[in-house]
């Protein structure tokens, strides 16, 4: 019988996406107001130009709205990374057996761990509830992942997991 289990994770913004939504924003309005101002020089190329500034203002401001969706299907793990709801990039894919650890996430343990290649695909790599696994790429090598599951997509993920893995999990 097959299974499929989802959920949608929008990502917090950080401190540095919020000084950016910021610094467009008056970078948009002061263009904006130039233009209106030269608007005797620039002539009918000054809508164009008005036009070519919300849109790309509204771009760039809405490029900082950034979601994560968990997808399990028969035991493979997909992670894609959505970005302004117009661009899906899928950015992990394991199936469940190819997993070699998993478990709550405390980040201390990874501190001086060798990993390849550390995907946070959270809300914020700060938030308590984070589980992570670990798998070995050809493409990326080792790579550590950090999630939020509900506990729906938690049963789904444990219920792919090797069993020795299922047992490390139980002991968390």
């Amino acid at each position: 019988m097959d299974s499929f289990v989802e959920q949608l994770v929008v990502k917090k913004k950080s401190a540095g996406q919020i000084v950016a939504v910021a610094v467009i924003s008056v970078i948009a309005v002061l263009l904006i107001a130039f233009s209106l101002l030269m608007i005797r020089v620039l002539g009918p190329i000054t809508a164009i130009l008005i036009t070519a500034v919300f849109y790309g203002a509204w771009y760039l401001l809405t490029a900082q709205n950034i979601e994560y969706e968990y997808c399990i299907t028969n035991n493979i793990i997909d992670i894609d990374c959505i970005v302004a709801q117009r661009r899906r990039k899928r950015i992990v894919s394991v199936k469940g057996n190819k997993i070699e650890a998993a478990g709550k996430y405390v980040p201390e343990q990874w501190a001086h761990r060798a990993i390849d290649r550390t995907v946070i695909a959270a809300p914020s790599k700060n938030d308590e509830n984070l589980y992570y696994f670990t798998y070995h790429s050809k493409k990326s090598g080792h790579t550590l992942v950090v999630f939020q599951p509900d506990d729906r997509v938690k049963e789904s993920f444990y219920q792919g997991l090797p069993r020795l893995i299922q047992l490390d999990w139980e002991k968390e």
